[in-house]
């Protein structure tokens, strides 16, 4: 009885070895198609040289993006109660409804916010922001919450 358990065995040994080795083996795919119709060429129209899509945004980076416009020289950001000190006088902010011209820029004051203009490109510096002229240089301060970021250009 034995022998024939062991005959048993190795047939199933011998056939699932085969089942087995064959799953493994690459599939032998072969894919073929005949074209049909006409080719096209797909082709598209630039635009004129150098001409960019508008593009939009607001964040206290803004006039950072823009360096063709404004300079960056220096930035502090922290904890307001650490950095108001750093903040300049009162009398050095530049009113809100005025309107700058910088470069190709053109910069809106407003009371909470500012807005940058450059050809079709329209970015925002988000409440509450503030913009100083201190010593020939133009000073922003944008306060989130209990932050407060000053840029200096």
């Amino acid at each position: 009885m034995i022998r024939y358990y062991l005959i048993a065995t190795l047939i199933v040994i011998v056939v699932g070895s085969i089942v087995f080795a064959h799953r493994l083996a690459p599939p032998n795919l072969r894919i073929s198609a005949q074209p049909s119709g006409t080719p096209t060429v797909e082709t598209r129209a630039a635009g004129a040289p150098g001409a960019q899509r508008p593009f939009s945004g607001q964040g206290p980076w803004v006039l950072s993006a823009l360096p063709d416009c404004f300079d960056e020289q220096s930035r502090a950001s922290g904890p307001f109660a650490v950095l108001a000190a750093k903040l300049p006088p009162a009398q050095d902010r530049i009113a809100p409804g005025t309107t700058l011209s910088v470069g190709a820029c053109t910069l809106i004051v407003r009371t909470r916010d500012i807005w940058v203009d450059r050809g079709p490109d329209r970015l925002r510096v988000p409440p509450d922001a503030a913009l100083y002229r201190v010593a020939g240089h133009l000073i922003l301060a944008v306060r989130s919450g209990g932050e407060l970021e000053i840029r200096r250009y």
